[in-house]
């Protein structure tokens, strides 16, 4: 058996990103995991033998989580793989199947949180903020605000991504200890704060763009100043962002086609 190394963990959290490229309905992300883990299971067993085919059609059963905190899940179950004997078939197969259907449930939910429910709404917003406030004058600043909506989303993306693929092989033991200590509901409501902030500063600089006074775009200011506090109002009663989102498109969809 050949010891996993550093390259080896990061050839698979590249592999990673093609997680969902199988997805199907009765396993959803199994294909993924296993085309990420199989370098790994190589290393462990080598080619062709009877312990690399019990390990491939292991991790070709159920696996779903959060795709970007899959990485925590391959680096323990990577660990166990190496660390666990061969010497009883049964009892190895059990604990690495118990602890990934153990770790899939909570990375999932703590992804889901922190990424669909505040990251990704954030970074839109950013994003829409920045050609709201170009206006027509500045045709070309999309690109400025794709490039900070690219930039806020996938850095702690990368981050989170391969600091846990790494600190869950090395460190598997204290892993869950660590999930625990990060307060990820303080994140999830400092970003969604930091969001009401920029959409109220949005509002206020929108009323007093091309050196006109806020009385000659009354009717914007109005409107923005509705949107805001209907915002917060929403966000108050734990309405998602995601379908704050949602709803805001689609009725400025809708006015844009009456007006």
């Amino acid at each position: 058996m050949k010891k996993i190394g550093a390259l080896d963990l990061l050839w698979s959290g590249v592999k990673l990103n093609f997680l969902q490229a199988s997805w199907n309905f009765e396993r959803l992300q199994n294909a993924g995991f296993l085309f990420s883990i199989i370098n790994i299971l190589k290393k462990i067993y080598g080619k062709g033998t009877p312990d690399m085919a019990a390990a491939m059609k292991r991790h070709i059963g159920f696996f779903n989580t959060h795709i970007f905190f899959s990485s925590a899940a391959l680096g323990v179950i990577a660990r166990l793989e190496e660390n666990i004997p061969n010497d009883d078939p049964a009892a190895k197969e059990r604990e690495i199947e118990n602890t990934k259907m153990g770790i899939m449930g909570p990375l999932a939910a703590i992804g889901d949180s922190l990424f669909w429910s505040g990251i990704k709404p954030f970074a839109l917003l950013i994003g829409v903020v920045i050609v709201l406030l170009g206006g027509t004058q500045r045709p070309g600043l999309w690109i400025w605000a794709v490039a900070a909506a690219f930039f806020i989303y996938n850095l702690p993306r990368i981050v989170i991504k391969y600091f846990l693929l790494f600190k869950a092989y090395y460190q598997h033991q204290e892993l869950f200890g660590l999930i625990q200590k990060i307060k990820f509901q303080d994140i999830l409501r400092s970003i969604k704060i930091t969001g009401m902030g920029v959409l109220g500063m949005f509002a206020g600089v929108f009323a007093v763009t091309n050196d006109q006074f806020i009385a000659s775009h009354f009717v914007d200011s109005l409107l923005l100043t509705a949107v805001f506090f209907m915002t917060v109002s929403a966000l108050k009663r734990k309405v998602s962002v995601s379908r704050i989102l949602m709803v805001l498109m689609t009725a400025c969809i809708i006015i844009a086609y009456i007006f």
